[in-house]
């Protein structure tokens, strides 16, 4: 009589372990999936059975297709952007009378993930103008310097600042908010500290910063009204992780950067900068972002336009 469990695991190509560890790390439980990793000379590795009474394997291809289309659509919407073929829809439009977000790119300057920025807070409902702020110098030959050129960036914040001052002077009580992503961060919060302490700004938005994690920042919080929101990822080892150790941060240190591990709170605070610090908001990645918002981690997707809409857009607009 035929047994009725479950067939003995075989030895598997290590293609199909690979595969096969993928789904197991998905941690199915939407179905009667068997997952039995063996590879050579180290039997069996993993063994994972769950029940669904909906049917598994139909819900298991079904979250594979889900997950492929997200990909091919993310990876679509890139492309176009690259080649022109998407419209811009958001960076120098707007009504500036309903408000100002000033775009800053990271240490490439100008491209697809600026648009994609600014599209997502548009989508998601934020008014006003989006005006890109050019910041760093032009590539070739600016990435390090773009990062490492501290004095020239605390420059560069100062003449936001400047900037963002003459707006604030012709649409007083306008509301303003900085949007920057990895090396664009530290401009966003230079431009913040070189306010005089009678000029704030609604808040800073920053994606996967390469500003350091100590990094203080009660200045440019007490230029903040609702303060700064922080968005990192400790899957995003390679640029805020590697390359931070190898190359440094925008405020020159060498470690893990805010994208990666989010800020630290300074020690020994007095109760004013424990209310300052109150005003630092910090979302962690998760792996559901990358199912609902295609954000899966890394530091390219921090700046998805899906993402700004489900998670950035609500804060901005509050």
């Amino acid at each position: 009589m035929a047994s009725s469990g479950p067939p003995p695991a075989r030895l598997c190509t290590q293609n199909e372990a690979k595969f096969a560890a993928r789904l197991a790390l998905r941690v199915y439980d939407k179905g009667p999936v068997l997952v039995s990793i063996v590879l050579p000379g180290a039997g069996i590795l993993s063994s994972h059975s769950r029940t669904h009474p909906q049917g598994g394997i139909a819900h298991l291809l079904q979250d594979l297709r889900s997950n492929a289309q997200w990909r091919v659509n993310f990876a679509t919407l890139w492309i176009r952007r690259a080649l022109g073929i998407h419209r811009i829809r958001t960076v120098k439009q707007g009504l500036p009378e309903d408000g100002l977000t000033v775009v800053l790119s990271g240490i490439e300057g100008p491209s697809t993930f600026v648009r994609g920025m600014s599209d997502g807070l548009v989508v998601g409902g934020v008014r006003g103008l989006m005006s890109l702020y050019e910041w760093g110098m032009p590539f070739p030959g600016g990435f390090l310097a773009n990062l490492t050129r501290l004095d020239r960036n605390r420059r560069r914040g100062a003449d936001l600042a400047g900037e963002i001052m003459a707006y604030q002077d012709r649409y007083p009580g306008r509301p303003v908010h900085l949007l920057a992503q990895s090396g664009g961060a530290g401009i966003a919060v230079f431009a913040a500290e070189a306010l005089p302490p009678d000029r704030t700004i609604e808040g800073i938005v920053i994606l996967g910063g390469a500003l350091s994690p100590q990094y203080d920042l009660r200045k440019a919080l007490a230029r903040c009204r609702k303060g700064i929101l922080n968005s990192h990822s400790l899957k995003d080892w390679l640029i805020l992780g590697l390359g931070t150790r190898l190359f440094g941060t925008t405020d020159r240190q060498f470690g893990d950067a805010c994208g990666r591990v989010g800020f630290q709170e300074p020690q020994n605070l007095s109760a004013d900068d424990r209310a300052l610090y109150a005003k630092l908001h910090q979302i962690p990645w998760t792996p559901d972002m990358g199912d609902t918002c295609a954000h899966w981690g890394g530091h390219l997707t921090s700046a998805c336009e899906e993402y700004l809409v489900r998670h950035i857009a609500p804060w901005v607009r509050g």
